[in-house]
């Protein structure tokens, strides 16, 4: 008689879906970091560059009493702010007996933020090729401080809440990111920059985290994609409220736009990217 077929079972060592996983960590540390490069090579450092960046900043402004609000609004991401925040996070995290995830939120953080310090005043200098002041502001610590949170955010949240978190997250990153343009603080390219920054530490941390545990994505890319561009639009909507204007009235209308656009699609794809890659992790 012929002897049974038995089931193998998988070894200890193989978690289903790591490999994608760590395939997808990979692919977006090499994404984030050649998009860091190319801002820098190109919007930092190459004089046609360096007066279409100008430019895009110039292309919104807000009246007084608009700025004075976006700037109080600025105000509130201060160290002791993010503090408390990641706090949250890992509170939320270790009561839910998820420690690596904890681990990895404060790390996230904490290597973004130190990143975007090093980068901006000990690495990069911008060279005056009479666009703007030459003092380098790449890539922005503000909107560092934003994409850290909702990327750290995304890492320790369960399944049932991460919808909100990518529509709240990118809201809130598009208002920080537009607000520091229309303050004067930074252009563009230090808002992008500062995503790849943030994405960059993301991917790091799910890279470490799938060589322990793997497991099936949780929710699908359009989802994702559909609400962090809902709540791009949503800062949209409420910085033309508050006074958010093209420079020289509708005729500099498409320029303004274009900038707006800019800052939103590539928040509203790095949260989207990033939520897809984590939620492997979400329970």
């Amino acid at each position: 008689m012929a002897s049974p077929t038995v089931a193998r079972a998988p070894s200890a060592g193989r978690t289903p879906g790591r490999g994608r996983t760590v395939a997808a960590a990979l692919g977006l540390l090499v994404l984030s970091f050649g998009a860091l490069v190319v801002t820098v090579s190109y919007l930092l450092d190459d004089p046609e560059g360096q007066r279409l960046d100008q430019a895009a900043m110039e292309a919104v402004y807000a009246r007084r009493e608009a700025l004075d609000q976006l700037l109080s609004v600025l105000g509130y991401l201060s160290i002791g702010t993010m503090a408390a925040a990641i706090l949250v996070l890992v509170a939320m995290a270790v009561l839910r007996q998820r420690y690596a995830a904890a681990i990895g939120a404060v790390v996230v953080v904490a290597g973004a933020n130190i990143t975007t310090q090093v980068l901006k005043h000990a690495v990069l200098e911008r060279p005056d090729h009479g666009y703007g002041w030459h003092v380098n502001s790449l890539p922005s610590g503000h909107t560092t401080a934003a994409i850290s949170l909702v990327v750290a955010a995304l890492l320790v949240a369960p399944v049932a809440v991460r919808g909100l978190v990518v529509l709240a997250g990118s809201c809130a990153v598009v208002l920080t990111g537009v607000s520091t343009v229309v303050a004067g603080w930074h252009r563009p390219s230090d808002v992008v920059a500062a995503l790849a920054v943030g994405l960059f530490w993301g991917a790091a941390v799910v890279l470490v985290l799938a060589l322990r545990r793997g497991g099936p994505s949780a929710g699908t890319f359009f989802t994702s994609l559909l609400l962090a561009l809902i709540g791009a639009a949503v800062a949209g909507a409420v910085l033309l409220v508050v006074g958010v204007r093209p420079d020289g009235g509708w005729s500099g209308f498409a320029p303004a736009a274009a900038v707006m656009a800019l800052i939103g699609a590539a928040t509203a794809l790095t949260v989207a990217v990033f939520d897809r890659v984590s939620s492997v992790f979400a329970r």
